[in-house]
């Protein structure tokens, strides 16, 4: 499995940790050229220079994908530095804790404007290179969220919802062209940013955040929750060879939470 993504070049948003991260060296250690793109300089270069050290070409850019300018630019500068994009991972996104009542209506913009908006904006800059390639892999990280809903994270769960429609619309578009359309639908992914949500979902109902986070878990067949590495490997099945037949479908990453 290791070369079967040599020379090919993916871009993976939301790669300075976590999830993203992740991902970001799977396909470094299956060859491909590597892209990760992320908000902030710092932490993206220390994720960029991890990737590097797996001796693959590796470029760290930093931008803000809820933003259309700064997605022109950034896609400008992977054509003139790096090359078309074979395979786009949407993987960045901002979540929010807060019931429908007590919501507010410019986080709900931003967390489109990113979770959304960012996922369009990308799609449609790689796609008219893949379709004169005739060959593409897009996999976009949505949510079990998007499936189930999620209370009290009703912005969050709408806006990967919106996701999952968009990758099978493009699916559906690209199917005779060589190009896939995909989704990983992860349950809570063991991560800094998943135990800040737990702190501010458990302080809600008047507990600590280990508290909340053990009864999340308890919800899980397994007992434990999902690993980022586990996430990236259901990514890279999607951009391999062998998926070239899998397009427009929904991969749950949840460890039996929901069986569907």
């Amino acid at each position: 499995m290791k070369d079967d993504l040599s020379e090919r070049i993916a871009l993976v948003t939301g790669a300075s940790r976590g999830i993203g991260r992740e991902i970001a060296l799977a396909f470094a250690r299956s060859g491909a050229k590597v892209v990760l793109v992320a908000r902030s300089s710092g932490p993206l270069e220390a994720a960029a220079d991890e990737v590097r050290s797996l001796g693959v070409p590796t470029w760290g850019l930093t931008c803000d994908v809820a933003k259309r300018k700064e997605v022109g630019a950034l896609m400008a500068r992977v054509k003139e530095e790096v090359g078309a994009v074979d395979v786009l991972v949407n993987n960045a996104a901002a979540n929010d804790v807060a019931s429908v009542v007590m919501s507010n209506e410019e986080r709900w913009t931003e967390l489109y404007e990113l979770n959304v908006f960012g996922v369009y904006y990308l799609t449609k800059a790689v796609l008219p290179a893949m379709i004169r390639r005739k060959w593409g892999r897009i996999v976009n990280v949505s949510s079990i969220a998007a499936k189930v809903g999620s209370a009290f994270n009703s912005a969050y769960a709408s806006s990967k919802a919106a996701v999952l429609g968009l990758t099978r619309s493009v699916a559906r578009e690209t199917a005779r062209l060589g190009i896939t359309a995909n989704a990983v639908c992860p349950w809570h992914v063991d991560s800094e940013l998943l135990r800040e949500a737990m702190a501010r979902r458990g302080k809600m109902f008047g507990k600590n955040a280990e508290e909340y986070l053990a009864e999340i878990v308890a919800e899980s067949p397994r007992r434990r929750l999902v690993t980022a590495e586990e996430v990236a490997a259901a990514v890279l099945f999607f951009a391999s060879p062998g998926a070239s037949a899998v397009t427009g479908q929904t991969l749950n990453v949840c460890g039996g939470v929901v069986m569907e």
